[in-house]
């Protein structure tokens, strides 16, 4: 990945941060989320504190692929969503919430169809590399949600 050094704004069509990469960003949140509601499920507190963690820590790194090259408005977008998402994570940590990790999982696939429809190039771009079936399920980041 290259990024722009200039610091004007570019059209999402000629973007050099990889849609591809923030939807495997994307999908990883989601996969993070569907490990932690699992684990409370299961009462398994590690898990779900290291699940929680994990996805705390892939949201910031969408925010920070977004701060390349993204439009200013998709941006603000994500980062309207992220509160609400990163609520539910603290919840779900926090109280061992089911309903907040479900809350958190469904907004990350809303967000997630959301980034598709905007970027149609970016499921074949995050599936570029040849891999199993279930690899590919697992990658699609809806494997545990």
């Amino acid at each position: 990945m290259q990024w722009q050094t200039d610091s004007s704004a570019t059209s999402y069509m000629s973007l050099d941060t990889s849609s591809g990469e923030v939807l495997m960003l994307i999908n990883q949140v989601i996969n993070a989320l569907g490990e932690a509601k699992t684990a409370v499920t299961t009462l398994e507190i590690e898990k779900r504190f290291n699940a929680t963690i994990k996805a705390m820590a892939l949201m910031d790194s969408i925010e920070e692929e977004m701060k390349a090259d993204i439009s200013e408005n998709i941006r603000n977008a994500f980062s309207q969503t992220s509160l609400g998402i990163i609520a539910n994570i603290t919840r779900t940590n926090v109280k061992n919430d089911l309903t907040a990790a479900r809350e958190a999982i469904a907004q990350m696939v809303c967000f997630r169809q959301t980034w598709t429809t905007l970027y149609p190039a970016a499921e074949e771009e995050c599936f570029a590399l040849p891999h199993s079936a279930t690899e590919n399920q697992k990658r699609s980041g809806l494997y545990l949600a």
